[in-house]
């Protein structure tokens, strides 16, 4: 099924019928307020986009495939505890953290990024959407998750596409709550609390082995980012670690 572009009001509709349907294909029901915020995000995305390079240019007319629901694609598998804290590290134009945020309304989220423009854009797009219990906070996260507002306030870190895993886990770590609370056992259709959720590609066994050897992990999972309706030659994990 092949997604459309979104230029125009029916476009837009033709791509969020798109998503529905792929994602009800994969046991995920989108509810039509929460379907009604995703493609206002979308517009926000791509007129701020103009302004400042959120996303890649020419992923724009890919944007429903490349990014939304590539951002969404965990929950086919996977479930957020209901009011977890969540922090996405490097959120860029706000992926996933407000995707995850729109689909988990109450959850808690705190949105990361070192660029202040960025972090600019998403915090009017949080304000536009109208989404409560969610922050844009500007600065570096081995900074950030030092300072005592954020140290071990969360339950579950998120990171899409911002460094190698080893690195990702070392910035995940001091944000994560000391003790771990069960959502459910490791390979689960549950999360378990305390975890990184890390969108990763390619061959990734050297950096899996350079994760293991960091104390703090308990255990490590990979997931296929895979499902009904996504593109099967897109190479796209899921990295769950666990601590």
């Amino acid at each position: 099924m092949k997604h459309p572009q979104t230029t125009t009001p029916q476009q837009l509709t033709d791509s969020l019928v798109w998503l529905r349907t792929v994602c009800a294909k994969n046991r995920l029901k989108i509810p039509d307020d929460q379907l009604e915020l995703i493609g206002k995000y979308v517009r926000l995305l791509l007129e701020w986009n103009e302004k400042i390079n959120l996303i890649s240019r020419k992923d724009e007319e890919n944007v429903w495939q490349s990014h939304i629901l590539h951002s969404i694609a965990p929950m086919f598998q996977a479930e957020i505890p209901k009011n977890g804290r969540m922090v996405d590290l490097g959120t860029g134009g706000g992926l996933p953290g407000i995707l995850l945020k729109i689909l988990n309304p109450t959850i808690q989220i705190t949105l990361i990024d070192s660029t202040q423009k960025k972090i600019t854009a998403v915090d009017e797009m949080i304000k536009s959407l109208g989404l409560g219990a969610a922050a844009a906070v500007w600065g570096r996260a081995e900074e950030l998750g030092m300072k005592k507002e954020f140290k071990g306030k969360f339950d579950i870190a998120v990171a899409r596409g911002v460094g190698p895993l080893e690195e990702l886990v070392r910035l995940a770590h001091p944000f994560l709550e000391a003790q771990p609370q069960l959502a459910g056992p490791p390979g689960s259709t549950k999360i378990l609390t305390r975890c990184l959720l890390a969108y990763k590609g390619g061959d990734l066994e050297q950096e899996i082995s350079k994760t293991k050897m960091n104390k703090t992990v308990r255990e490590t999972e990979v997931r296929g980012l895979t499902g009904d309706g996504m593109d099967p030659d897109a190479d796209k994990k899921l990295v769950i670690v666990h601590f």
